[in-house]
């Protein structure tokens, strides 16, 4: 691992939720945001949601992809990609 790079761990919930993801485009998405994350964790917006928050606990990040929000927590070298959650379910 380089200086800088990160490493990605991915729980099984975000699993089994991308096995529901039925586009393609949405897939593609969040292959690429993931690639992203381990040079780039704090690329996405710390998480306001009360839905959010109080499943995951307040220091976590989300990311969109298509349809779908990529939840995830970073501290020092480590992001734990915690689960993928239609959009439309998020209550703010």
């Amino acid at each position: 691992m380089s200086k800088g790079e990160t490493k990605v761990f991915i729980s099984k919930l975000f699993f089994d939720a991308l096995d529901e993801v039925r586009s393609q485009r949405t897939l593609d998405e969040v292959a690429r945001k993931l690639q992203l994350l381990a040079s780039f964790p704090d690329m996405g917006r710390i998480s306001t949601s009360l839905s959010i928050t109080s499943h995951f606990g307040d220091n976590v990040r989300t990311l969109t992809c298509g349809n779908y929000v990529l939840v995830y927590s970073h501290e020092a070298d480590v992001v734990n990609v915690l689960a993928l959650h239609p959009a439309r379910l998020i209550v703010n």
